[in-house]
């Protein structure tokens, strides 16, 4: 939580990570972990990302890769693990939001083939912001 907060001016909630990971069957949280010291409040987490499959449609939740870890690889990484987590769970498809000024995130993405398919206005709070929704199909090998 201490990294979402970080990372994200409008952060997931505790509930809508339990929420999500709520049916394991369909939910998962993949973590990117370093060495850590103790109390050390990330426990040493450098990414991570939140994910759903439901029917054939992966819908990524959140990724975030820790501001001192970034530029090193490690969203492409996790991004490619989880695409592939995707598929082998039966998606065909997979759907985010992303901040329109985003764009270090939004070249991420395109950069494995996904696509805006629509605005959602006014998605994001602090500071207000339209979402841009990203799609990729036929999911395979990143």
């Amino acid at each position: 939580m201490e990294l979402e907060q970080r990372c994200f001016s409008h952060p997931w909630t505790l509930r809508a990570f339990r929420l999500a990971m709520a049916h394991t069957e369909r939910g998962r949280l993949v973590v990117l972990r370093g060495p850590f010291e103790a109390g050390d409040p990330e426990r040493g987490i450098a990414a991570y990302a939140a994910f759903e499959v439901v029917l054939d449609e992966m819908h990524i939740h959140t990724l975030a890769v820790h501001p001192l870890e970034r530029s090193r690889g490690l969203g492409r990484r996790l991004l490619a693990s989880i695409l592939d987590l995707g598929v082998r769970r039966g998606a065909g498809l997979a759907l985010l939001e992303v901040r329109q000024s985003n764009w270090a995130a939004l070249a991420l993405y395109r950069s494995f083939g996904f696509q805006s398919v629509a605005v959602r206005r006014g998605y994001y709070e602090h500071p207000r912001e339209d979402a841009l929704l990203l799609e990729k199909r036929d999911l395979g090998p990143a």
